[in-house]
């Protein structure tokens, strides 16, 4: 007879939960090794998170779950400075080979401020492959862009190209360049 228990984890600073089956009989997996700092979960606020997963779950390729609406309690309302009574809305990005690595919290009741013609602030880099082709489908969009620009790394040799968002968030794309091997 197979035995589940429900495990909930909590989205990105409460702002819901999901259900996780784990099965009595499996044994509990080691905590993964982490070495601190860690840098965890970037957040951007949106105004519209079915908008925001074209660019990160449709073009970028994350992958996305936990999409609910926060409780009204949610730690979210003081860090963000978020008026009560706003609804709350959140997902959890997950790449292939780490969970919750990006979340998106959307406010669609109330008016986000643009940024200005100042400097950007922040941004997430983001390294991907087909650069050209994902940036192909971020132009159709009629999302601002820069021109692609081949920078030499420590280890590896790179072009890189940045985006705005619809909510103004900036992203830098990333593609390692094939070796050219020893000179």
């Amino acid at each position: 007879m197979r035995i589940s228990i429900l495990a909930f984890t909590a989205l990105t600073l409460g702002l819901g939960a999901c259900t996780t089956v784990v099965e009595a009989s499996a044994p509990a997996a080691a905590a993964p090794v982490i070495e601190y700092p860690h840098v965890k979960r970037p957040n951007l606020v949106v105004s519209d998170i079915e908008r925001a997963l074209t660019i990160y779950r449709d073009i970028l390729g994350l992958t996305a779950s936990d999409i609910g609406t926060s409780s009204p309690d949610s730690y979210s309302y003081p860090v963000f400075k978020i008026p009560e009574g706003a609804q709350i809305r959140g997902a959890t990005l997950h790449e292939p080979g780490e969970q919750r690595v990006l979340a998106l919290t959307e406010l669609a009741t109330i008016d986000l401020p643009r940024p200005s013609a100042a400097p950007h602030m922040s941004a997430v880099v983001i390294g991907v492959t087909d650069l050209a082709g994902k940036f192909e489908q971020i132009e159709a969009l009629g999302l601002t862009t820069t021109e692609p620009k081949i920078a030499g790394g420590v280890d590896f040799d790179f072009v890189e190209q940045a985006f705005v968002d619809y909510d103004g968030h900036l992203n830098v794309l990333y593609e390692v360049l094939p070796s050219q091997g020893p000179n």
